[in-house]
């Protein structure tokens, strides 16, 4: 038997892989980029140690490879097939575009660059979410470090200034083969930083999902401040002012030396990721100066490019998902009746002609994500058509005020209260959706396509209410893709009774979290600095009691601002809403 591991270009593996070239060299084995001879296909092709695939550990190899072949995940690479070349065992795993995330982060070292805030919370948070569903079947990776895991990126929007990464991390179910002690042995050799985490290095290593918390944790800090952590070593901040001063917590917590200190599950290091860069970007809320919206010729010269992409991309017969979503749309539409501005203004009427209020109609709509949502999760409910009522939706965070400044840090019950007040309720996240997506079911609130023109990039452009004129849905409902995050009534799928879904503004990933069909959800006592509300009514003049309290203005609203924030808040003014739905809204194809 040959325990050959080696190969050049063109050998050929099991008599169907050619060898394109050499990939990564870890305790595992080596991996590949190869070709399927019969399919032309490329795949990643790992040939396993035989130390760490030795013929008593058959069962041990064929387990973990069932277990990893059924675990799905956005940011898990896929797992393809098990065989033996000359009685050497190998996988093979799907063949991503894209470089090690230690490529990118050399690159960024060579060229004087660091990681922004976003670009490394948006990384790490996505190997956190790999870590969480493989931590879900019973795998815990160990050997996480920017070696292995792969990243796709790609510059979007105006002067191609977002960053967007996608995030795969390798080698699900296989790390388990490798002892810990050959895992601290190969990392001692490589003379750089210490991503195992430190229990794993003791004399009986014990490893749990906190051990791939440390790991995470190493790889944020690398990224934020340019060099990994080694030794004593200093925090985020002192190495980088700009850094809001919540990072050193996470990073603290991250990477404790014992894992009881740690963050207990790999969802807890998201949400303090996500409350971070929320701090950092309410400090801007009331100091930065309004920014001017897009002039009415460049949006129009968006959106004709917008329509020429969809139009393109119609034509394309490997765009067959987005027919689908073509058809669904056709059908919403013409079942759904769009009332006439005059009929909309006797509806008000009836309802007393409620303050900066905007009346949906009932109807369908799509509820859920479409085809077309390609930055969605797996795990997210596919479009369906869903009937509802009608209802008014205040056109502006609360207070809703145009120019005015959305109250924020609210927990459930506050939002509940104050909704409550003025004779109204905490909108329903169906309500909250419809609102959101206009007659036309667009994907963001201004068209299908994220622009950050519209609503902003998600973490520097937390803006007064209305402020961005552009940033509106079709039926006239301000700054649901953008600014705030909100509170809604519904409870989360899981029924439990302490949590409530949140909607719209998530910052750590503008593209995928500023979608009208993205929710989260948080404890109903969670008060975050990036959390507001908005309230809604039912449109039956016999529905509601009459508010035990007008709504205030901004002069005399009691707005909250942020504890570090020293200048005054700026006032906004009352100006009524457009209350006619409109059948276009900014951006539409």
């Amino acid at each position: 038997m040959s325990n050959k591991l080696e190969f050049s270009r063109g050998d050929v593996i099991a008599k169907k892989y050619e060898v394109i070239d050499l990939l990564d060299e870890s305790p595992l084995g080596l991996t590949y980029r190869v070709k399927h001879i019969s399919t032309n296909k490329y795949v990643r092709l790992t040939m396993l140690r035989p130390k760490v695939a030795s013929r008593d550990r058959k069962d041990k190899i064929i387990e973990s490879f069932k277990l990893a072949k059924d675990t799905h995940h956005p940011n898990l690479i896929k797992i393809g097939e098990l065989g033996e070349q000359d009685g050497i065992a190998y996988f093979t795993a799907e063949d991503f575009e894209g470089q090690t995330l230690r490529e990118l982060i050399q690159e960024y070292r060579i060229a004087g660059k660091r990681f922004e805030l976003k670009e490394a919370a948006q990384v790490v948070m996505q190997i956190l979410e790999a870590c969480e569903r493989a931590h879900e079947g019973g795998f815990i990776f160990r050997a996480m470090r920017p070696e292995y895991v792969l990243i796709h990126i790609r510059r979007t929007g105006p002067r191609r200034a977002t960053f967007v990464a996608q995030v795969k991390v390798v080698g699900l179910g296989f790390w388990s083969l490798v002892d810990s002690g050959t895992l601290a042995e190969d990392e001692f050799s490589r003379g750089e930083a210490q991503y195992l985490a430190p229990e794993l290095k003791s004399f009986e290593p014990t490893a749990t999902p906190c051990a791939d918390i440390y790991s995470a944790g190493v790889t944020f800090y690398e990224m934020l401040v340019g060099t990994p952590p080694i030794g004593t070593f200093q925090m985020p901040k002192q190495r980088r002012p700009d850094l809001p001063e919540h990072v050193n917590d996470v990073v603290e917590l991250a990477l404790a030396n014992s894992p009881e200190d740690r963050y207990q599950t790999a969802r807890d290091f998201i949400t303090d990721i996500q409350r971070t860069f929320q701090d950092a970007a309410v400090d801007e809320v009331v100091r930065k100066p309004l920014i001017t919206p897009l002039g009415w010729i460049l949006a129009l010269i968006l959106i004709a490019l917008v329509a020429l992409v969809f139009y393109n991309l119609r034509q394309d017969p490997q765009q067959m998902a987005l027919n689908e979503d073509h058809l669904i749309r056709d059908t919403v539409h013409k079942s759904h009746a769009i009332p006439t501005p005059g009929d909309v203004q006797q509806t008000l009427d009836r309802l007393g002609k409620p303050q900066n209020m905007t009346y949906v109609p009932a109807g369908p709509f799509i509820h859920g994500r479409l085809n077309a949502e390609f930055d969605a999760l797996e795990s997210e409910e596919l479009a369906q058509i869903t009937q509802m009522k009608a209802f008014l939706i205040d056109s502006f965070e609360h207070p809703n005020l145009h120019n005015g400044t959305p109250k924020f840090k609210v927990t459930y019950q506050e939002a509940t209260q104050k909704c409550a007040d003025q004779g109204k309720r905490l909108c329903t996240d169906l309500e909250w959706e419809k609102a959101c997506k206009g007659p036309r079911n667009f994907i963001y609130s201004y068209g299908d396509t994220f622009d950050e023109e519209f609503c902003g990039n998600g973490f520097e452009t937390i803006y007064l209410s209305g402020s961005k004129a552009n940033c509106k849905s079709g039926w006239q409902v301000f700054d649901m893709s953008g600014n705030f995050r909100e509170w809604t009534s519904t409870a989360p799928k899981s029924n439990k009774d302490d949590r409530r879904i949140v909607k719209g503004g998530l910052q750590n990933n503008p593209q995928r979290g500023t979608r009208c069909a993205f929710l989260t959800d948080e404890r109903k006592d969670y008060a975050g600095n990036a959390l507001s509300f908005r309230c809604c009514r039912d449109a039956d003049i016999n529905a509601m009691p009459p508010p035990s309290q007008p709504v205030q203005d901004a002069e005399t609203e009691d707005e909250e601002t942020p504890e570090s924030e020293d200048e005054e808040t700026p006032e906004g003014d009352e100006a009524p809403a457009e209350d006619s739905p409109a059948e276009d809204a900014p951006g539409e194809p």
